[in-house]
This record gives C-alpha cells, structure tokens and sequence, in this order.
C-alpha cells in the first residue's frame, strides 16, 4: 500500500507546472515553428499538466492562444525581460509591455516585456508610448 501511495504521490509532483528552459537555437516556436534564437522576446505556456509551449515572440504565443482556444485554467505564462533576458522568466501577469516598431521581435510583434514601470521608464519616455498590462494584448485570459 506504500509503494502505491508513493508512487501516486511521485505523480503528483512530476504534472507540477512549472517553467521548462528554452534551448535557444534548437528549440522551435509552437505557432511558427522557427528555431527560438533572440532571447529578449521568448515566451512560454506551461499547462496545468505541465506541459511547455515555447514561443519565439510573445505575438506567437497571443496568436496561438487565440487559434487553438487555450484555457486558461490553470496555465502559466512566462515572458522573457527584454531589458535582462539572460535573467528568468517573467510571470506575463505582472510584466509591463511596451509595442513599438523600435522593438524588432522575430515575428514582428514588437512587444516588449518589463519587470516593472520603472524598468521600463527609459524606453516609454523616449517612446512616449503608454504601458501595457497582458489583458491589453488580446489574450484569451
């Protein structure tokens, strides 16, 4: 009976969702299938069973989303801070965003993901553009 509580509790713990790393220049993008190379503009969905969808723009991630009717119950999603993309993910919930041309993401997206207002004071000001919370950008949160 121990062994089954064990190994049922092991199950457990293997479907916890949880950010799986990108391999950068091997990994490819679930929307478009291009090999995920810039590592500013990288996303991923991770399902509530844990399973990772890895995204070379976050406009990839939105369009996917949208395409194949995500739910959004218990899934997780992450985005690459542009101003410190070799740092870890950010939750996309609390991420700012800012869209300019000046952002040259892979899929032409041009969305870029902040830590914070004040990570991204130095390009809103020069940008004179508004941030942007996750719902602003069309998901199907």
């Amino acid at each position: 009976m121990k062994q089954v509580l064990l190994v049922f509790m092991l199950g457990l713990f293997a479907c916890k969702p949880e950010f799986e790393p990108i391999d950068y220049g091997h990994d490819a993008c679930a929307h478009c299938k291009m090999t995920i190379i810039d590592k500013r503009f990288a996303a991923e969905i991770v399902t509530e069973k844990g399973k990772a969808y890895k995204f070379d723009d976050l406009a990839c991630l939105l369009k996917y989303t949208e395409e194949e009717n995500f739910n959004s119950i218990g899934m997780i999603l992450f985005v690459s801070d542009y101003s410190k993309p070799d740092n870890n993910f950010l939750d996309a919930h609390q991420a700012v965003y800012l869209h300019s041309g000046i952002f040259k993401s892979p899929m032409n997206g041009n969305l870029a993901a902040f830590a914070s207002a004040k990570e991204a004071a130095p390009f809103k000001d020069s940008l004179q553009s508004d941030l942007l919370k996750l719902e602003d950008l069309g998901t199907n949160e």
